[in-house]
């Protein structure tokens, strides 16, 4: 069994000034936890494999090829591979749990 505990992922990832860590990996997927903070800057990109993210706490908005919508916390969104997006206006710390299928970098 993998257990993690999301807040202590994001309160290590705040010391240490970095925006994610891939905190569990398998050959079939992986889970990244990423925390963002009102001017952090997402680039628009796309990644080669499926995508699952669940929005754990806080509030700000994704751009996916153009259609912006807010996100906050509870919110899941699933993203195709190869779909341009990123998360942009964060009004506090935005943390959440990403899912990749396969492992995130698989299909590259």
């Amino acid at each position: 069994m993998n257990a993690i505990a999301i807040a202590e992922e994001a309160a290590e990832l705040e010391e240490e000034a970095k925006e994610s860590v891939e905190s569990i990996r398998t050959d079939s997927f992986s889970l990244e936890v990423m925390r963002f903070e009102p001017g952090d800057e997402d680039p628009m990109h796309a990644h080669a494999e499926e995508e699952i993210y669940h929005v754990d706490s806080g509030a700000g908005k994704i751009n996916v090829e153009g259609d912006i919508t807010p996100v906050s916390s509870g919110d899941v969104i699933h993203l195709e591979p190869g779909t341009d997006h990123q998360f942009l206006e964060f009004e506090d710390e935005l943390v959440m749990s990403v899912l990749y299928a396969p492992a995130k970098g698989a299909n590259q």
